[in-house]
């Protein structure tokens, strides 16, 4: 349902599946909401598994085949949901998500998203059954291992996943104190994961592969962030505009220092970093050296950047 196109998320086989051969289940699931001019949330079908005791199958096939009817059982049990993260007491969210479960309860939406999720799970179900299920597995035992060594879940959960933020950290440990925490390692999932208050029972899941995505991440955020250092300064960001507006004027270092009204030996020095950069090129007739922008890298850069803060 997210966006598959994120680079972090390259190297999980599932997501490359996904993305390069979808399945007609990954239509279907968008196309319920999309009929009926709603936005998915992102976290009913876990309210369902959880809420309603499927959290713990290996398969969802039992899931599956009670779909149609657990909207029903679900809005009856609304009220005792709470989902932190999404602060689902507030009334607003509250009517949107059981707006959102009486549409599901509509015999052709439940039909629907049984049937899409049906194809979804054929899609995925080998990957699960390949490495999926021992992978989850021994998540699962290595989580019990260190929670048995520190005496604390937080410790033990991966550091950049949400529970970890002060608010939400503090409410798991107050959890705790007087209900039962049940932890799904999620073989299914990048860097997210979910956190849902079930009656006396907090379910929270989380990505196995979180941490190595996490550090993939900053590995390419610092080369972006290398590369992006050539915009960073006054006199290399005004070079670029000029080399790309005056691309009609086979433009010198001798031009351009004049344009800026610095030495040629100080426009030398920026557009050499300009093209250790890949964002300007150099073309030579006899002695001279004429300067042209590098449009793709430019665009790439900018785009990586988008990508990055806004998703």
């Amino acid at each position: 349902m997210k966006r598959l196109d994120r680079d972090r998320d390259s190297n999980l086989p599932w997501v490359r599946q996904l993305r390069e051969n979808p399945p007609a289940g990954l239509d279907g699931l968008r196309e319920v909401w999309r009929k009926r001019e709603m936005d998915y949330l992102g976290y009913e079908l876990f309210i369902l598994a959880c809420g309603l005791g499927y959290a713990t199958d290996p398969t969802p096939d039992r899931f599956l085949e009670d779909f149609p009817t657990l909207p029903h059982k679900i809005l009856e049990s609304l009220e005792e949901i709470r989902n932190p993260k999404h602060d689902d007491h507030d009334d607003d969210s509250m009517q949107r998500l059981r707006r959102h479960f009486e549409v599901l309860a509509e015999p052709s939406a439940g039909l629907e998203m049984r049937s899409a999720l049906t194809a979804l799970w054929g899609f995925m179900q080998p990957s699960w059954e390949r490495e999926g299920y021992e992978v989850s597995l021994a998540a699962g035992a290595q989580l019990e291992k260190e929670i048995e060594a520190t005496n604390d879940l937080l410790a033990a959960l991966p550091p950049h996943h949400f529970v970890q933020f002060e608010e939400a950290a503090a409410d798991l440990r107050e959890r705790q104190k007087s209900g039962q925490i049940m932890v799904v390692p999620l073989f299914f999932a990048s860097l997210g994961g979910f956190h849902l208050d079930v009656g006396d029972v907090d379910y929270l899941g989380y990505g196995v592969h979180s941490e190595s995505l996490f550090q993939q991440q900053q590995q390419e955020l610092t080369a972006l962030a290398g590369r992006l250092k050539a915009f960073s300064d006054p006199t290399r960001l005004l070079l670029l505009v000029l080399i790309s507006r005056l691309t009609q004027f086979p433009l010198t270092v001798g031009d351009l220092a004049k344009q800026l009204g610095v030495s040629q030996p100080t426009a030398s020095g920026h557009l050499k970093l300009l093209r250790e950069a890949g964002l300007v090129g150099v073309s030579k007739k006899g002695n001279r050296a004429f300067y042209t922008i590098e449009e793709p890298a430019v665009t790439q850069a900018i785009r990586e950047l988008e990508r990055a803060l806004l998703g």
